[in-house]
């Protein structure tokens, strides 16, 4: 439990201080949009590329632990984005699906994890990280450009046109700077591509802003945000990773995959960490649902040492 906290506490310290320069020293909502900016265009598909680039990606690969966790995320996502179809924000649909599936796996699992069970979940923590983008932001970027491209269709009165939208959606999908980062990284990883050390100094370097600068700019948007309107939808989305994912998990690797509690330990403790970082930077990249996504982040953070512990509990580790 102390290890958690050690790991999140600086995380609010840095969304306090954001909040404290835009409320009482003049960092104003322009500043925060291109902070944010910087991080969803160059910041974090440059830490992407970095992190696919240099993945040590196990050989064979465990499917079933693959199978666990991920199928446990989409059918959650699912959950969220029904929930904003019904509740009429369509723009919503694919920000908080991947709030509400999108683990905060490499800057708090890894530390957890390999603290709680040792080295020998090292692998399986490995597998995690290395789909965890691919499918999830991949799959969130292919709803909102689908969602974009119809828009722009209907707003020229364009009808009856489903494979030029998809396609457009296609197009739009593959040039997004964040599936951009996932696929350079993992093709030059895969051909081992010679990368130049100068080159992948600069992308480690640019990465290394994802975190400080999105909690930073995490604060400031909620200095200039009311919160009133987010705190329910935000607690929801909350449970919903914190709760739904690790339940779905653990159910699908011990009634229907069963898997080895070697490998179940690490898929339920790392469903049970908090939204990442990476869905509010996504949230601000497409303008939709940053009140609330920073909200939930907030949220599953501070129910994430609850969450975790109950994981380590059910996982035979408490």
């Amino acid at each position: 439990m102390s290890l958690i906290f050690q790991l999140v506490l600086p995380m609010f310290g840095l969304i306090g201080l954001g909040f404290w320069a835009a409320r009482w020293r003049g960092f104003t909502s322009a500043m925060a949009q291109g902070l944010s900016r910087f991080v969803g265009l160059y910041a974090l598909p440059a830490l992407l590329f970095a992190s696919m680039a240099q993945a040590d990606i196990p050989d064979p690969l465990e499917w079933a632990l693959i199978a666990s966790f991920y199928l446990a995320a989409f059918a959650v996502f699912l959950v969220g984005a029904l929930w904003m179809r019904l509740a009429g924000r369509r723009e919503q649909i694919a920000t908080i699906g991947l709030a509400s599936s999108f683990s905060n796996i490499a800057m708090l699992g890894i530390p957890i994890v390999m603290q709680a069970y040792g080295p020998a979940v090292a692998v399986p923590v490995m597998l995690l990280i290395v789909f965890q983008s691919p499918l999830l932001f991949t799959s969130a970027t292919m709803l909102v450009e689908a969602q974009r491209s119809a828009g722009a269709q209907r707003a020229g009165g364009v009808a009856g046109h489903p494979v030029r939208a998809a396609l457009a959606a296609a197009w739009a999908t593959l040039t997004s700077p964040l599936v951009l980062g996932v696929a350079l990284g993992l093709g030059a990883n895969l051909l081992h591509a010679p990368v130049p050390a100068m080159v992948m100094k600069g992308f480690t370097m640019l990465g290394q802003a994802v975190l400080p600068c999105a909690c930073f700019s995490l604060g400031a948007t909620l200095a200039f945000s009311p919160a009133s309107g987010a705190i329910l939808p935000g607690a929801v989305v909350a449970v919903l990773k914190t709760g739904l994912h690790p339940l779905l998990t653990w159910l699908l690797a011990t009634q229907v995959f069963h898997l080895s509690p070697l490998w179940v330990a690490p898929a339920v403790t790392a469903a049970a960490l908090p939204t990442g970082i990476n869905a509010y930077v996504f949230a601000e990249r497409y303008g939709a649902g940053r009140e609330v996504v920073s909200m939930s982040l907030l949220i599953s953070t501070l129910l994430s040492p609850v969450s975790i512990s109950i994981a380590f509990m059910v996982s035979g580790a408490g």
